[in-house]
């Protein structure tokens, strides 16, 4: 199984920058796999960028991945909830 480390390593591989929340992070344990995949096809130019993440119990949230570039020139990778309350409802399945 993969880990979030993997996820890094693409990024790092790109001299990209992940940012992403720490809620994120710690709810996308377990579905390390897809979202690599997913990830992977967006930095191809294979998908969207719509991630829909599982949370316990809950139905799921879904994500966006947005490419950037930082005011010093450095390529970012965001990851963001689609909506203004997908964060709190991650929060709140991490409880």
């Amino acid at each position: 199984m993969l880990s979030f480390e993997s996820v890094e390593e693409v990024c790092e591989s790109r001299q990209t920058t992940l940012v992403i929340h720490p809620a994120i992070r710690r709810a996308i344990k377990g579905y390390e796999e897809s979202f690599y995949v997913g990830l992977r096809c967006f930095l191809a130019g294979e998908s969207d960028g719509l991630y829909f993440l599982p949370l316990q119990g809950t139905g799921y949230v879904r994500l966006i991945f947005s490419k950037r570039v930082s005011s010093g020139g450095h390529n970012l990778l965001r990851i963001d909830p689609l909506t203004k309350e997908g964060l709190a409802r991650i929060k709140a399945s991490l409880d």
